[in-house]
């Protein structure tokens, strides 16, 4: 935690190059968040449920943490390496990807006892690749040159989330069928809402990068 700590506080610097580092950090933490979320939603199993819950907490603290060094250093570089509200918006994109991660197993605790569907555990994996797209286009953020591949892989994210939709209107389709007791429908239904509001963080992220790639061509 201290190496963690002092290597956060080292890049507040007035160094541009510093955010593609950071930003890589908050990308990371996003891809490794979806994939304990992935693991949870797939096995049933309590006790596996807060060993996952507890990566996720820790997690979501790491990327507060990256976050908060991002806008700190806004305050503290002269040049940046692009507008300061593009740094600001994509790195609170990355960071709500990570909330909503982190949401859903404390909904899952307020409800109590339930389990995931077939479609969450899809979702789940959903969140993984979406995450790994943004991981791959924020690495390759730092050279322009990297623009046209960069523009691919947002398009690829915002199919991803479409499939993401589909997977969830599905789920909530056969939730009704399936589910009569109210509040495992209230569970379930706000359950669903977190999992495609984290592929949904997903497109925003890409949003940003979109919008930042095209400024600069």
């Amino acid at each position: 935690m201290n190496r963690t700590f002092s290597r956060l506080i080292a890049l507040v610097t007035p160094s541009s190059g510093n955010y593609f580092i950071l930003f890589n950090d908050l990308a990371t933490c996003s891809v490794r968040g979806a994939k304990v979320l992935a693991q949870m939603s797939s096995v049933n199993d309590p006790v596996a449920f807060e060993q996952h819950f507890q990566k996720i907490r820790k997690i979501e603290s790491e990327a507060d943490e990256i976050t908060k060094t991002i806008l700190l250093s806004l305050h503290k570089t002269f040049i940046t390496p692009f507008d300061r509200s593009e740094i600001k918006d994509l790195a609170m994109a990355l960071d709500d990807m990570i909330d909503y991660m982190e949401d859903i197993p404390q909904r899952a605790v307020l409800y109590g006892p339930g389990e995931f569907t077939p479609e969450m555990s899809t979702l789940g994996q959903i969140a993984v690749r979406a995450t790994e797209k943004i991981q791959e286009a924020v690495a390759l953020l730092e050279d322009m040159k990297n623009a046209e591949r960069i523009l691919k892989i947002c398009q690829e994210i915002g199919e991803i989330e479409g499939e993401a939709d589909r997977i969830m209107r599905a789920g909530m389709t056969q939730l009704f069928i399936d589910v009569s007791d109210a509040r495992a429908l209230i569970r379930a239904k706000e359950l669903y809402e977190l999992f495609e509001g984290a592929i949904d963080r997903c497109e925003d992220a890409a949003d940003v990068i979109h919008g930042v790639v095209l400024e600069r061509i």
